[in-house]
């Protein structure tokens, strides 16, 4: 007989230290630093897979939340999540003083239910641009095959395009045949 039991109250961050007298270690965060296979039949490819929200979208609606489903049929590891806004209503610009990224809110939730983002962020905070990635951390976020990603994004200002860009690092194993 085993003496396994449910746990009834999650660890603490002191539980989970590592034994001896130095139970945890400093390690760099950023720049995002994914774990890379030690195996030399694994590939890696950058991909750049996204959501666009536009003003002419049956969904759209200022304050309101739409949803972009991403699927991956690849494991991959999400490095940086990159965002913008343009405004194609007359005129072609947003408030003086208003930011791209500051136009709209923005969560990411995994298939599981597992939530990258608590809560809808504003862009600003959670996302970046191509010239300053929104980099995760870490390792990144791990996405496996057959995934799905929801894409939260919630204009608040009307007639914008925003284009999300989920950047990340694709894991290639063998394809359908053996080597001799």
């Amino acid at each position: 007989m085993s003496d396994r039991s449910a746990v009834i109250s999650m660890p603490t961050t002191a539980d989970l230290g590592g034994p001896g007298p130095q139970r945890f270690i400093r390690a760099p965060f950023y720049p995002t630093a994914p774990f890379y296979s030690t195996n030399p039949n694994v590939g890696y490819q950058t991909r750049f897979y996204g959501g666009t929200l536009l003003s002419t979208d049956a969904d759209y609606a200022v304050n309101s939340e739409s949803i972009r489903r991403v699927q991956f049929d690849i494991p991959c590891r999400l490095i940086a999540i990159n965002g913008s806004s343009f405004s194609v209503g007359q005129g072609n610009a947003l408030p003086v003083g208003v930011s791209a990224q500051d136009t709209f809110l923005f969560r990411v939730e995994y298939t599981t239910g597992d939530k990258l983002h608590v809560a809808a962020r504003l862009g600003s905070t959670v996302v970046g641009s191509a010239q300053r990635p929104g980099e995760l951390g870490g390792v990144g976020f791990t996405i496996n095959p057959g995934a799905t990603v929801i894409l939260g994004i919630t204009p608040l200002l009307a007639n914008l395009r925003i284009d999300i860009t989920l950047v990340c690092l694709e894991m290639r194993g063998p394809s359908n045949y053996t080597g001799g």
